[in-house]
């Protein structure tokens, strides 16, 4: 269990309690709910979560729950308490310095690396709710190409729409603002989707569902009209680069090895590649493994993530291909809509 795995390395580390606010999924990550007030407190050996009234009650072995009272600080004080570990990516200054007030005497000690690095590690249940994400976000896409003539769509917000539709219709959410981009809006990668007429060319799919708090995050590219030569190789160069970056991951030691093989794959187009290959998937949408040369992180079993090689042409268009994968000393593909270049009429 992941809780008492942290609690132990609370205790090696020497932190007496962990303290995560509201805003921080590693809330989520450990009670499994996504609540709108609420703190946890995980010590050595114990973990206590005080949470608002309107919030559902986790069903967690070792998480005692109680109500977030208005002087939620009287309840937390503790004179004996002299390191205590915070999650500094997700901890406000105000909530800082609240900490310091309750606790003036006691040392803050940042372990967002440590949790990072637990979570990058993916349970047999998360991977059985991430493979469950990708299966309905697959299922989306077969739904649009299936009705794609039939509803006639004219905007990027229609297509948005259908696959944000189907998807909540299973009982799931999203797990991003989908992103559909037509034409020359297909260059920018992070196109905010609007009420453009869909037009000649490419138009790029980047969306997900997430089933129980765990996300699936997958690209696809569809082609409106009559396909150009330059542009068909262009697809089929990109195509090939994802493929091949695929089957090289058990080939490769870190993340960043990945990147530099797709950017060498991709000849001289890999100055076009302007985003990372790829991210973590779990609760959060971009978590750990990161692919950052920096960083150096070594590829290991149990691990979910993205392959998302792109080229960008400004004021033109863009193409990026993407999928989630497991890596359980093989790769396991977990979205699996087809990626040959779909023509629509």
């Amino acid at each position: 269990m992941k809780l008492k795995q942290f609690q132990n390395l609370l205790e090696k580390e020497e932190v007496d309690q962990t303290i995560l606010f509201s805003s921080d999924s590693n809330i989520t990550y450990f009670t499994q709910v996504k609540p709108s007030q609420a703190i946890l407190v995980i010590n050595p050996k114990e973990a206590h979560f005080h949470l608002s009234k309107l919030d559902q009650s986790p069903q967690k072995r070792g998480i005692s729950v109680e109500e977030l009272k208005k002087d939620w600080k009287k309840d937390l004080s503790n004179e004996k308490v002299r390191r205590i570990g915070v999650n500094e990516e997700k901890l406000t200054y105000h909530k800082y310095q609240e900490l310091k007030k309750i606790f003036p005497r006691a040392e803050l000690v940042n372990i967002s690396d440590q949790l990072k690095q637990l979570r990058s590690q993916k349970t047999t249940e998360e991977i059985k709710k991430i493979t469950a994400a990708c299966n309905l976000t697959s299922k989306a896409f077969q739904a649009l190409i299936e009705n794609y003539s039939l509803k006639k769509f004219k905007t990027e917000a229609e297509v948005a729409f259908f696959l944000e539709r189907y998807i909540r219709k299973t009982g799931a959410e999203l797990a991003f603002p989908t992103i559909v981009s037509s034409s020359k809006n297909s260059s920018i990668p992070h196109h905010k989707t609007s009420s453009a007429k869909l037009s000649k060319g490419f138009i790029q799919l980047d969306f997900g569902a997430c089933y129980q708090n765990y996300c699936a995050d997958m690209s696809r590219v569809l082609y409106l009209g009559k396909i150009t030569k330059g542009e068909k190789e262009n697809y089929e160069l990109l195509l090939q680069t994802q493929i091949d970056t695929i089957h090289q991951v058990p080939k490769e030691e870190y993340y960043f090895s990945l990147e530099k093989y797709a950017r060498n794959s991709l000849g001289k187009y890999s100055s076009y590649f302007i985003h990372s290959l790829g991210h973590g998937v779990g609760i959060d949408i971009h978590e750990q493994p990161s692919f950052n040369e920096d960083e150096k992180q070594k590829i290991s079993n149990n691990q979910v993530f993205t392959i998302e090689p792109g080229i960008y042409f400004p004021n033109k268009y863009g193409l990026r291909i993407e999928d989630t994968l497991l890596y359980d000393k093989k790769i396991k593909l977990l979205t699996k809509s087809p990626k040959n270049l779909i023509r629509l009429k």
